[in-house]
């Protein structure tokens, strides 16, 4: 650590406004790795913990700390006097392998104490909100390693978190066996934290933003400029005890490409529009919102029947006053590199912009069969289809032009349970780190993350799978896990 402290020079990174749009959440991750040969130097805690710190060389800014406007404008402050030093813990655990692959990762299976942070990000017990967290977990006799990383979203996405520690492998194995190569091909990695990037690259054109999103972004809401307002500790600490996760459960699904290829062409025959470049991803994300509001029909009519007539007509009464819902709100995330042309130039802070669209029941709550599909397949489609730098360059317009808007779509989606959040990860580098000993067997997120979330992941290297994640409440999922058209694509984990 004293080497890394040695390097550090003081710098201040103003975040960009994309940075705080999930800012209140975090990113992590657990891997698992098998001391396949029973190897006695298996990934040891020294060489784990001194390439950790040369990785952070890379990453100063994960050491720095939040200095807040109380307008959503936040810069990250690299103080080599004032260092907010990553949490970084190593436990010893009774529990062998073997019994985590027995009970396929269940995390009914883990260690106590694994995930030394949850979904929302929070200041750490010296009062600070640390950038990053590190648990290191020997297992029994040796048997295997389990590394939970948890970075909040002010300062990386998906991208950049998984960069980092794929570094971390590439600088731990060139330690352990001495490869000058490796560790060279490691330092000539590029990673940017200049958010200016983003400026840079916004192309000149611009493009309507649609409807949807500009009323969760614009609409006024007391609320989230309240909660905007606020410093990230103490919004946190108010965020930690909204119980997003109360009653929430998540399950674990394996999607073969094979049934998911074979379903995308029987959706796309009834598609009469050549121009969507329609991906297997757009037909999950729409089966996916299909069946969700198929769930939320049945959890209503069940309500129905078993309400008293007082509770029927308040119900009524409701919905003549406000109106029935409709729609469903439908979170489709993508990443702004590639509508801006910089995929390829390490850019490291937050790439994801939310694209909202009300996507009409009528339309989801239809049976399943290929046709109903279709019609929310080219919803989705038409989404990721327009993220383009145009768009983009309009969405970043609207967030400089409203700083603080950043909290409205939580509290967007928190007054609309029915809403989605579905983020693709296919191409996330989850199984990319290998600290010397081989890649890791797997790698999932915290067990109940918040609700309304729904994750696309690759599957271990093994398998092309598509491994999706979803978190509900508990009355919604069991009618998912019910769900015979899911059931006979999917097969659940766990």
């Amino acid at each position: 650590m004293d080497k890394f402290v040695s390097t550090v020079e003081n710098q201040e990174i103003p975040l960009h406004p994309l940075d705080t749009q999930a800012a209140f959440l975090n990113v992590p991750y657990h891997f698992f790795y098998p001391n396949t040969n029973q190897s006695d130097s298996f990934m040891p805690n020294n060489v784990l913990r001194d390439s950790f710190y040369r990785a952070l060389m890379r990453f100063p800014i994960l050491a720095g700390y939040l200095r807040c406007e109380g307008t959503g404008k936040t810069t990250v402050v690299v103080d080599r006097g004032d260092l907010n030093m990553p949490e970084y813990a190593e436990s010893n655990s009774d529990i062998l392998f073997s019994e985590l692959q027995e009970a396929k990762f269940h995390h009914s299976s883990w260690p106590k104490g694994l995930s030394t942070t949850g979904p929302i990000t929070i200041a750490g017990s010296d009062g600070r909100i640390k950038l990053m967290n590190v648990h290191i977990v020997r297992l029994k006799d040796n048997t295997g390693v389990v590394i939970f990383v948890s970075m909040p979203h002010y300062v990386v996405d998906g991208t950049g978190f998984f960069s980092f520690v794929e570094l971390w492998g590439k600088v731990c194995m060139a330690e352990r066996i001495a490869d000058s190569t490796l560790m060279q091909q490691a330092a000539e990695l590029q990673f940017v934290f200049d958010r200016d990037l983003i400026s840079r690259s916004l192309p000149a054109k611009r493009k309507p933003l649609n409807a949807e999103t500009v009323d969760v972004y614009t609409g006024f809401s007391p609320l989230a400029e309240w909660l905007a307002w606020l410093s990230p500790t103490t919004r946190g600490s108010i965020l930690s005890k909204a119980k997003f996760s109360s009653n929430v459960v998540s399950h674990t699904f394996r999607v073969s490409q094979e049934s998911l290829e074979s379903l995308r062409k029987n959706v796309c025959a009834h598609i009469d529009e050549p121009e969507l470049q329609i991906a297997t991803t757009h037909v999950l994300a729409a089966l996916v919102s299909k069946m969700v509001a198929q769930a939320h029909l049945k959890c209503r009519e069940q309500s129905t029947q078993s309400s008293g007539v007082l509770s029927t007509l308040m119900s009524l009464l409701s919905g003549a006053i406000f109106g029935a819902e409709t729609s469903q709100s439908l979170n489709l995330l993508a990443d702004m590199r590639h509508g801006l042309g910089i995929a390829g130039q390490g850019y490291m802070g937050n790439g994801l912009i939310p694209h909202n669209t009300q996507c009409a029941l009528s339309v989801l709550e239809m049976p399943t069969d290929a046709k109903s599909l279709a019609a929310a397949t080219a919803i989705v489609s038409k989404i990721y289809g327009n993220a383009d730098g145009p768009l983009v360059a309009s969405f970043v317009d609207m967030l400089l032009a409203r700083p603080s808007c950043f909290t409205r779509p939580m509290v967007y989606l928190a007054r609309h349970p029915r809403s989605l959040v579905i983020t693709n990860e296919t191409g996330f580098k989850l199984y990319k780190a290998d600290f010397g000993d081989g890649l890791p067997e797997w790698v999932c997120t915290i067990p109940s993350f918040v609700a309304n979330f729904i994750g696309f992941l690759p599957s271990p290297p093994s398998s092309t799978d598509i491994v999706v994640n979803i978190t509900l409440k508990e009355p919604v999922m069991k009618h998912i896990l019910n769900n015979e058209f899911w059931r006979d694509l999917a097969t659940i984990v766990y």
